[in-house]
């Protein structure tokens, strides 16, 4: 039982073979099958976790880049982005 808590679960569509391993490593290390899954499943959750703080870091990294890019580009005296998109628009 993990924190007070446990329920009986049935899960479909389980690989026999996968399910066999787990098995077979809960018994070694002396832990209830369902013990085992619950560690399993937070270890999945965790690596989840993992991977979007990942792709959020390389967010966070191009937008350093972009940042740098743009402080080294210069201004053109009466050019305007917002004028350049706004006619476009009336055009479409």
């Amino acid at each position: 039982m993990v924190n007070g808590m446990s329920s009986a679960v049935v899960i479909k569509d389980v690989d026999e073979q996968v399910f066999k391993n787990l098995k077979a490593e809960a018994v070694r290390a002396g832990l209830k099958i369902g013990e085992a899954a619950t560690q399993a499943f937070k270890l999945w959750i965790q690596s989840r976790a993992q991977q979007k703080v990942k792709d959020i870091e390389l967010l966070k990294e191009a937008a350093e880049i972009m940042d740098k890019n743009r402080a080294g580009l210069s201004t053109i005296e009466g050019w305007s982005s917002v004028q350049v998109i706004r006619s476009s628009d009336k055009r479409n």
